[in-house]
């Protein structure tokens, strides 16, 4: 095709690649070709929602995953989801860099001047509508304890204070589904996680040995999850959300490895 027109920067690239395969040896060739068939299998996907990651974005996130899934049998791990999400933020022109402000402690990723907290779940047996954030936060004074009755006034300085540090929060979470490999984005309502606040020392159990204890939160009358502040690990999880409570901004499913 003649310049100007879409196929020929297309047929460019394309020829481009193919005289670089002929400098690789028959491994690399192996590897490489393992990856392209990849792409022949049918990805289905969805964007949801366009208010955190537009299709442009979009789509180039669904073709980093496809990439790693030729080759890994092993879920997308958090440090992955924040590199490829930055990747593609910037390339469908938006400014973004992974986030190490020690003024955004909580935050991993920055958009366009907005701070955004990135999670994972993908856990063996992952409950599809029970979303667990094994890490919400450090949490190192659960070791200063002295009885239930001063977590109350902990977490409603220090979490809150923690969520002040980013605009929202977003977490990845992957789980077997018919033989396929599903992925979902989701969003955490930090409204919901800031209703620990109303917790009251009654709320709570005896502390551990460890010195942890937990108890449950209730969000428009309803319980929402569990907090647990794990002393043996000096943080605090977040079990039992509900998935109908996390609007879902996008899906993924691809069949694993061959």
């Amino acid at each position: 095709m003649v310049s100007g027109k879409p196929g020929a920067v297309q047929f460019k690239d394309i020829a481009e690649v193919i005289e670089a395969l002929r400098g690789l040896n028959p491994i690399q060739v192996e590897v490489l070709s393992t990856i392209i068939k990849r792409f022949a299998d049918k990805q289905e996907k969805e964007l949801v929602r366009t208010d955190f990651i537009d299709l442009a974005a979009f789509e180039y996130f669904s073709t980093r995953l496809a990439v790693h899934h030729a080759s890994s049998g092993v879920a997308l791990k958090k440090e992955n989801f924040e590199h490829i999400l930055e990747q593609s933020f910037k390339r469908a022109g938006h400014t973004a860099k992974r986030t190490a402000d020690m003024t955004h402690r909580g935050a991993d990723l920055e958009v366009d001047g907005r701070f955004y907290s990135l999670k994972t779940e993908a856990a063996q047996g992952l409950n599809p509508k029970k979303i667990t954030i094994s890490k919400l936060m450090e949490a190192r004074w659960i070791r200063d304890l002295k009885g239930p009755e001063d977590a109350p006034a902990q977490i409603k300085s220090r979490m809150l204070s923690h969520l002040d540090e980013y605009e929202q929060i977003y977490i990845l979470r992957s789980y077997g589904d018919e033989g396929r490999v599903r992925y979902d984005l989701r969003e955490i309502p930090k409204a919901i996680l800031a209703s620990a606040a109303d917790l009251v020392a009654e709320d709570f159990g005896k502390l551990t040995k460890a010195n942890g204890t937990s108890a449950k939160v209730s969000y428009n009358g309803r319980v929402a999850f569990t907090l647990r502040l794990d002393g043996s690990v000096e943080k605090i999880t977040i079990s039992g959300l509900d998935v109908s409570m996390c609007p879902l901004h996008a899906w993924w499913s691809l069949l694993p490895p061959g």
